[in-house]
């Protein structure tokens, strides 16, 4: 089971950073920041989230600067597999828009307006709710992507 984050990184005006991907998973789609954790070294979701939220976004951080706010767990993702996501909220409002990088090119957008843009299905039918309703409590859930972009609840 491969191991990754998603950072939730928001501004004053309550828009959160999405990126619009030019890699797999999601090439084309909007989703956060993220990626996977460095399993040799024991890296926890706060460590990576540190570390991605500098290489993707050049925000300097600690692990301390970063709330797991839930887990997801996808079963049978396309191309990648089963793999655990450790949803990852910065502490800390940003508010200037970070430089495209080599992942895709970032932009800030208010809750409202994410069904007006591509995201992946798996962010538009589960986890923006569950992150946006949350009321800062840690959520998990478990998806089976057998049939995707069918999607299963396993919970």
């Amino acid at each position: 089971m491969k191991l990754a984050t998603l950072l939730y990184i928001k501004n004053i005006k309550g828009e959160y950073l999405l990126m619009e991907r030019l890699k797999d998973p999601n090439k084309g789609l909007m989703s956060p920041p993220g990626g996977k954790l460095i399993e040799e070294i024991a890296e926890t979701p706060a460590e990576c989230a540190a570390r991605e939220g500098f290489e993707e976004c050049k925000i300097i951080s600690k692990p301390e600067d970063w709330k797991l706010m839930g887990i997801i767990s996808e079963k049978n993702f396309p191309g990648i597999g089963n793999i655990m996501i450790f949803l990852m909220e910065y502490k800390v409002l940003l508010n200037e828009l970070p430089e495209k990088c080599n992942e895709g090119e970032f932009f800030f957008i208010h809750p409202d307006k994410f069904l007006d843009y591509d995201i992946p299905v798996t962010d538009r039918e589960f986890m923006w709710e569950k992150i946006l309703k949350s009321n800062g409590e840690m959520f998990m859930m478990s998806l089976d992507c057998s049939r995707y972009p069918v999607l299963g609840i396993r919970y």
